[in-house]
């Protein structure tokens, strides 16, 4: 049904040949599976030319919808389905539908449902886990997944994103370094993310921070040098919201 061929995007390397055997079994024709990031996987699909992407759900933690979409733009012919096999929540699932995912295939659901999807999938159909379906009908509007994050975690947030590091955080908020750390720990956990670049992105994707609240401060006002990552933020921001449909 897919000509051009399957790309399965894992970060279980040690499991590519038995996920390839276990895909081939299931009738998917010429998988590959990768665990290229970013410019090499769109190189990679530029050469493989693959008619469908299946993405682990937990590829890039809670980012991987903002990523997903971000392949669409790239490549708006491209067939991508989510597969979760591991315990990435269905809340952040329904991102991946916001971002213009098509089909959602949850092994959480039970062996004979993921199996199903996955059969829906290699026909060509589109196909949402039951359990994320319900999430979406539930919703009058897009959720707001992250109703938990506090005042204070939301204000170091803002700021991370307008290119703070932790001392200056504390200054501005005349709080301790220590607490400073204790918040981030908790962003980091609350969205599933291991450093402050994937957290940016993510506040991003899902819009819990926006362009109003940017406000890029000159080096002078600093007590020492924006880190390096901080440049690559801005470029971030400018991509993702000149591009915003």
């Amino acid at each position: 049904m897919h000509p051009g061929g399957t790309l399965m995007i894992s970060r279980a390397i040690k499991l590519f040949p038995y996920i390839k055997r276990r895909l081939e079994s299931l009738g998917f024709e010429n998988v590959d599976v990768t665990s290229e990031e970013k410019d090499s996987l769109n190189m990679l699909i530029n050469e493989k030319k693959p008619s469908l992407v299946l993405v682990g759900s937990g590829f890039y933690k809670a980012g991987t919808p903002y990523m997903t979409g971000r392949l669409l733009k790239l490549f708006p012919d491209l067939t991508i389905a989510a597969l979760n096999t591991s315990d990435f929540p269905d809340d952040l699932a329904v991102w991946f539908i916001w971002h213009g995912v098509k089909s959602y295939v949850n092994l959480l659901e039970g062996y004979e449902e993921f199996h199903q999807g996955l059969q829906e999938v290699r026909n060509g159909k589109e196909y949402i886990a039951p359990q994320v379906q319900k999430l979406m009908d539930d919703f009058s509007e897009w959720p707001e997944t992250y109703d938990d994050v506090t005042k204070r975690q939301m204000e170091v947030l803002i700021m991370i994103c307008n290119g703070y590091i932790p001392e200056n955080i504390g200054d501005t908020l005349q709080i301790s370094r220590r607490t400073v750390n204790w918040h981030l720990r908790d962003l980091y956990n609350i969205f599933h993310v291991k450093n402050r670049e994937e957290l940016v992105k993510v506040a991003f994707s899902l819009k819990l921070v926006t362009e109003k609240d940017l406000v890029f401060h000159d080096r002078e006002h600093f007590n020492s040098p924006l880190p390096a990552w901080a440049a690559a933020k801005k470029k971030i921001e400018r991509s993702f919201f000149n591009n915003a449909d």
